[in-house]
């Protein structure tokens, strides 16, 4: 059956091999653009992959366009980044010092001195507010010499495909764009409402009008182009593209390229072998396939890039835990003190945004604090909140979730919010002894109970897997009237 059916079938161990040591390495552009993303040292360790491979690296021109287009703008974005999380520890302990002369902690006779907790925060936020301002200066700006182009300049000298010359030869690349995208056929449907705004929806470069939502189309047919014209029989297609019109998923999982890809280049070019990489699994291989040494803390920084352009962190796990001492790391503002010597919570919150994103393009962190992501569509925006908690028992109990469910349910009352959803992260434990028991029926019920009292728009139950945010349960508001023990695992 492979031999009908080869766009359902992953590449053998051999293959794998052959593809890292003779096959054309094709860069989408937002590989080339998370360079600007990634610190200092991911940077450098992912440029001397490339440098490695650079005689059978090639891009098409539609990705070195996108490229050029959009430098400045991540350049900017990223200054921008640090600005807000300058601005927002800057705000920190004043925040917070006010919350707790409302508390009055000292006057309870409790025997707790609240000021030399604070003169503590103080002094490790003021070491975080130091490597904020470092991690800025080292920073690229809009107007400074770029060395990530210079070196990516040598890197690609040769490797950039021929662009269209005129009009009709872009609109021969697109020439069936609309019934591709009517029948979801990859790649690029996913950008299918990219020219809802006219302003927006297509840009000039070389006299010759490219409409923006087939920029993938685009790039895709140009690499078929190549492959054809040059005889290529081996191609791995590394990008930082999530959606679906370039991954095949099933039950929330990614398996691998969608096979509809793997097909049409197969049946176009005759090319016999095709695959795609994530940025993040072509770093990780790099230390298997080539003479790179590629720091695991490397692949982590890409990782957290990965998870989307839009999803942006003030600060990345490696310098919070530089930047302050472990008394400082173990506070958050709407957090309990249960979970003080607590799991990953940054890391999880990642993992969630991750979730997030697979099924949304436009996820933002909220870097003013809740909640934690926000998800905007057209003027909406949904807010998630991730609590994690620690003893399943106490889920109906916990001021921890009680809380974020009224704060939420007042966030869409007051109309900041147009809609709430929380999602609760179970240790792995209880996960796997809630799926293999029926003890997912009690959640479930304790689920609605929660939803019925605190009228949000969801709550989602899951756990961590890895780096994998994996769904049990998913209850709307609007479900309730429906079948009370029914759940969404593919939520």
């Amino acid at each position: 059956m492979q031999s009908i059916f080869s766009g359902y079938y992953p590449p053998s161990a051999d293959q794998y091999q052959q593809l890292w040591d003779e096959g054309l390495i094709v860069l989408d552009t937002n590989v080339l653009l998370n360079l600007y993303r990634l610190p200092t040292t991911a940077r450098d360790e992912l440029l001397q992959v490339l440098d490695s491979l650079k005689d059978r690296l090639w891009i098409p021109h539609q990705v070195a366009l996108e490229f050029q287009r959009r430098r400045l703008t991540v350049i900017a974005s990223e200054r921008k980044s640090t600005e807000d999380a300058l601005q927002a520890a800057s705000d920190l302990v004043s925040e917070l010092k006010r919350k707790v002369d409302t508390l009055q902690i000292d006057k309870r006779g409790l025997g707790i001195e609240s000021q030399p907790l604070l003169d503590d925060l103080e002094k490790a936020n003021a070491k975080l507010l130091d490597a904020i301002k470092a991690v800025h200066r080292s920073q690229l700006d809009i107007s400074s010499s770029d060395e990530v182009r210079e070196k990516l300049d040598v890197i690609l000298f040769g490797k950039v495909g021929v662009g269209p010359k005129n009009q009709g030869e872009l609109d021969l690349l697109v020439s069936d764009g609309d019934n591709r995208y009517k029948e979801k056929i990859p790649p690029g449907f996913a950008d299918i409402d990219k020219d809802k705004n006219p302003n927006e929806a297509s840009f000039i470069h070389d006299h010759i009008k490219y409409p923006r939502k087939y920029g993938d189309l685009i790039l895709w047919r140009q690499l078929l182009n190549h492959a054809k014209e040059n005889g290529i029989k081996l191609v791995l297609l590394v990008t930082a593209d999530r959606k679906e019109d370039w991954w095949w998923r099933e039950q929330g999982k990614t398996i691998g390229a969608h096979p509809e890809l793997v097909r049409e280049i197969q049946r176009e070019t005759g090319v016999e072998l095709f695959w795609i990489y994530s940025s993040v699994q072509f770093m990780e291989h790099a230390n298997k396939y080539t003479t790179v040494a590629v720091s695991s803390e490397s692949v982590a920084e890409l990782q957290q890039v990965a998870l989307s352009p839009t999803i942006r962190y003030p600060t990345t796990r490696s310098f919070i835990a530089e930047a302050a001492p472990f008394e400082a790391r173990s506070i958050r503002l709407n957090e309990s003190t249960q979970f003080i010597d607590r799991p990953d919570l940054r890391g999880i919150e990642r993992s969630v945004g991750l979730w997030l994103s697979q099924t949304n393009e436009r996820v933002e962190y909220n870097l003013r604090g809740f909640p934690d992501f926000l998800v905007n569509s057209d003027n909406d925006i949904e807010g998630f909140e991730v609590k994690y908690l620690r003893d399943f028992d106490r889920l109906i109990l916990s001021s921890y979730i009680v809380n974020g469910l009224l704060r939420g349910y007042m966030e869409m009352k007051e109309g900041r919010l147009s809609a709430f959803t929380m999602v609760i992260v179970m240790p792995e434990a209880y996960f796997f002894d809630l799926r293999n028991s029926d003890r997912i029926h009690g959640l479930n019920h304790r689920i609605e109970r929660l939803l019925r009292k605190y009228p949000i728009t969801g709550i989602v139950m899951g756990v961590v897997l890895g780096e994998s945010f994996e769904p049990l349960a998913h209850h709307r508001q609007s479900d309730l009237i429906e079948n009370s023990s029914n759940f969404d695992e593919d939520s």
